[in-house]
């Protein structure tokens, strides 16, 4: 069975949707479309069924939802598995979150009939600027979860400019255009594309690579061993990396601002203690760190706090400890090094966010509460029933998985090239300077970006002196910065903060490790 491209279309009430559904239905006689209105219908669709055969079209009233949601689910459910639709466009109540219309998409494996191909936004500027925040968090999940808006009667450039960043408070990635018949043709011509097919295509190009292995190796291009590599650090990767969204979603939805307050002191120094002493209970790799971090700060943990905690949690949790002490032959010194110089250094990156401290840095920035622009909100009772938190995690965990998956992939691709490059040869350019060797060990871990509850091992074998203080770079700084961390932040936050970050990071850990060499002539393990 085909799958069938979903439409939605979003707003409030006059702001035009039933007007553009019935043009859009027109043109599209060629092809079986179900069209779906979750709306009191006061303006008919221009749609004849005698002069398009192949349109069905169904309507459910707010009564309907609020009273009967699972049978109109199961109606819906049915009609699509049975239906074999080329398309199905949805007009979506303006006062109704979005995450209502997920949960009938959610059910009865209906993700293996559809696909959303495009949520569209319609907004009537003068009226929608006036209602969009002060009329319950219903709308602004639409705005959030939206791929496109489109305004109308926006000629005032003063009025379009604030409602328009009004919307990207909301939904940052979101494109706004005005409302014209060849922008939305040329918008709807744009395809997402279906993700099982994309899935087939990827797993059919692997295999296509992999039975060309034998041809590339004649060649002396060593393709396997970068398979091989990749997959290694792949499968490091992604284990901590589905605990981290985990841990991630089970603090936005079921730990509240109250618990969170209760747990970190107001004052910042505490709260960055508390931060510290948190990466230590919390198994999590580099790989997790980012997205708890991120909903750390949602909550409303101070900066620095999630700072200490995204840097530190890394380099002294249980599970690094135990490797690194396993890599040095239950050398305990090797820990001791390791776990208090990332201390030390995590507790003054932190510091160093206390002054002109950066306001406005995540990428999706609202506060809004329970609310996220995931579109997992879950409003009323639901959100306060077991099942309705259970469900908002879920919806939750399966969207940052996806969202951070693609940024880990890239960086492990990333780290894949540098790697096949040799450059081990980098840790061993400066061990006679104490300085040039830090350094380049450092940067070597941030090519390399290797995984921290492994990369212990990979230190070990690095060592070309039997001083451990470029080591030390290496351990301390990797886990804290590396070409993988950095393009996952970018999934969360803006170019500016990451650079500060970065740098700032960066200058800290090589100061730190350069005086501790300096001041103790070298250290032996």
């Amino acid at each position: 069975m085909m799958s069938a491209s979903v439409y939605i279309l979003t707003g409030f009430l006059d702001s035009g949707k039933t007007t553009l559904l019935s043009r859009i239905i027109r043109k599209r006689r060629n092809r079986k479309i179900l069209v779906i209105q979750f709306e009191e219908v006061e303006e008919e669709l221009e749609i004849s069924p005698s002069e398009y055969e192949k349109y069905r079209h169904l309507i459910y009233s707010k009564k309907e939802m609020d009273t009967d949601f699972d049978t109109v689910s199961d109606e819906i459910a049915e009609e699509i598995e049975l239906g074999n639709y080329d398309e199905i466009w949805i007009e979506w109540n303006g006062m109704e979150p979005f995450s209502s219309l997920e949960k009938i998409f959610l059910q009865r494996q209906l993700s293996l009939f559809l696909h959303i191909e495009k949520v569209i936004y319609l907004a009537d500027v003068p009226l929608a600027e006036q209602m969009l925040g002060q009329t319950g968090e219903g709308p602004v999940s639409q705005a959030a979860s939206s791929d496109v808006a489109f305004l109308r009667h926006a000629k005032d450039p003063v009025l379009r400019k604030k409602f328009t960043e009004e919307l990207k408070t909301f939904a940052p990635s979101l494109e706004i255009y005005n409302y014209t018949g060849h922008v939305i043709a040329h918008e709807l011509q744009k395809k997402k594309g279906n993700p099982v097919v994309e899935w087939i295509g990827w797993a059919a190009w692997a295999g296509i690579l992999i039975a060309l292995v034998p041809l590339f190796s004649r060649h002396g291009i060593p393709l396997m061993k970068a398979v091989t590599i990749f997959m290694g650090v792949f499968l490091q990767a992604v284990p901590f990396l589905i605990l981290g969204v985990l841990l991630s979603s089970a603090i936005q939805t079921y730990v509240s601002e109250k618990c969170i307050a209760k747990i970190f002191p107001k004052k910042t120094i505490p709260s960055m203690i508390i931060g510290i002493i948190a990466g230590f209970f919390l198994p999590v790799c580099d790989c997790a760190s980012i997205p708890v971090f991120k909903s750390l700060i949602r909550k409303g943990i101070p900066l620095p706090a999630a700072v200490c905690f995204m840097t530190a949690s890394p380099v002294i949790n249980p599970v690094v400890i135990l490797s690194t002490y396993h890599a040095y032959n239950g050398n305990i010194r090797a820990v001791l090094y390791r776990c208090g110089t990332g201390i030390l250094c995590s507790f003054l990156i932190g510091l160093t966010f206390l002054i002109r401290s950066p306001e406005d840095f995540l990428r999706n920035d609202a506060d809004m509460g329970n609310f996220c622009t995931c579109g997992c909100y879950v409003s009323g009772t639901d959100s306060d029933t077991f099942m309705g938190k259970f469900n908002q995690f879920c919806i939750h965990a399966r969207m940052e998985f996806y969202t951070v998956s693609r940024y880990l992939l890239a960086g492990i691709g990333t780290s894949v090239l540098f790697q096949m490059l040799n450059l081990n040869r980098i840790g061993t350019l400066g061990n006679q300077w104490i300085s040039a060797s830090v350094f380049f060990m450092m940067l070597l871990a941030f090519l390399l970006s290797l995984c921290s509850s492994s990369d212990a091992v990979v230190a070990r074998s690095l060592s070309g002196t039997s001083n451990f203080i470029p080591t030390l770079g290496f351990l301390v700084y990797g886990p804290m910065m590396d070409i993988k961390n950095v393009i996952m932040l970018h999934s969360y936050f803006k170019k500016k903060f990451i650079l500060r970050l970065v740098i700032t990071v960066t200058v800290i850990c090589y100061g730190v490790v350069v005086v501790l060499g300096v001041l103790t002539g070298g250290i032996g393990i």
